[in-house]
């Protein structure tokens, strides 16, 4: 997408980067290509990903689904978050800090047109290889950034690779950085197959532009809805998006800013609660707050049961599980 929730990290950043925006460097031209790197997207694979920690998008109504765009700001951000616009369209960047000196017309960009600013962290490296001062500092770098453009709209956080744990969210949770909710993971977008696709891989392994739009296509229309995942860092992405929405508002799909995606929503109001400041526990995505030891959930992500034990999930088989000592959340 937290222990003082995963989902509600709440606080005020102290930290700075080039001033403001402003004064990071010179503005660089959109123009050029950004090189494919690999593994540089945010697959599905990482062992981490546990359904009951991610915030997601299969509570909106059918035939609604919210943009995500990662690792930008890109050479063609701009470009992208302009059509969006034009288009009517709100979409959330979740932006590498590492990506930002030089591209403040595209930051302006992304504000002017009435898009979302989110935190990918400083350099997407995976958070639960890190340290916990490295976790904090990746988040924080990034967040100042953010404040300098954004300081009035909720904050928000995808990991990068969709890996997230307890340790990660109580490292970031301990300090000004637990205004943070999340981490936000994606419904469509995740993994290149028959039947799916992932923009970065797709450019990796040599998809044509209308085959990998294609493929999205087929995944959203089986979902029916949820988060879709893209990387605006990638020029062909730009390009896909610019051929694949036509098609989609004439299936009649609405755009759903990511704010308003339930999930999300539930967990922005558990943050401003009191009565959810803790750091111990579990925090839990289909509930929106943290939960105390041996507490069961049943995931809305996956329907499964998961219980809290030593401030991490783990797999339980229902609620009738011997590890489930504490109160129990069936799903309605």
């Amino acid at each position: 997408m937290l222990a003082r929730h995963l989902l509600a990290l709440m606080l005020v950043s102290s930290v700075a980067a080039c001033g403001a925006l402003t004064g990071c460097a010179a503005q660089t031209t959109d123009d050029e290509e950004e090189p494919f790197v690999e593994g540089s997207g945010d697959g599905d694979g990482a062992d981490e990903i546990v359904s009951e920690r991610q915030l997601n998008g299969n509570e909106l109504p059918e035939k609604s689904i919210s943009l995500t765009f990662d690792d930008g700001p890109g050479p063609r951000t701009k470009e992208l978050a302009d059509f969006l616009g034009a288009e009517g369209v709100q979409a959330t960047f979740f932006i590498n800090g590492k990506n930002v000196p030089g591209r403040q017309q595209t930051i302006d960009a992304i504000i002017g047109r009435g898009h979302l600013l989110a935190n990918h962290t400083q350099n997407h490296l995976q958070l639960t290889k890190l340290s916990a001062d490295k976790v904090v500092k990746e988040v924080a770098d990034t967040d100042a950034f953010i404040v300098a453009a954004q300081p009035n709209k909720p904050s928000v956080i995808r990991a990068p690779f969709g890996a997230w744990n307890g340790n990660t969210s109580r490292a970031i949770n301990a300090t000004p950085m637990k205004k943070y909710v999340g981490s936000v993971f994606w419904d469509v977008g995740g993994e290149l197959t028959a039947n799916s696709a992932a923009d970065w891989d797709c450019w990796g392994k040599g998809v044509s532009i209308e085959r990998c739009g294609e493929l999205y296509l087929k995944e959203i229309r089986s979902k029916k809805r949820g988060i879709v995942l893209m990387h605006d860092v990638h020029g062909k992405s730009v390009d896909m998006m610019k051929k694949i929405l036509p098609t989609l508002k004439a299936e009649g799909y609405k755009f759903v800013p990511l704010l308003e995606v339930p999930s999300v929503k539930r967990a922005i109001g558990a943050a401003a609660d009191p009565a959810n400041a803790t750091n111990d526990g579990c925090s839990s995505a289909t509930l929106g707050r943290t939960v105390p030891e041996n507490t069961c959930v049943q995931s809305r992500s996956d329907q499964k049961w998961h219980v809290c034990l030593d401030k991490e999930w783990n797999a339980a088989t229902g609620p009738a599980d011997a590890k489930c000592t504490g109160t129990k959340h069936p799903l309605p």
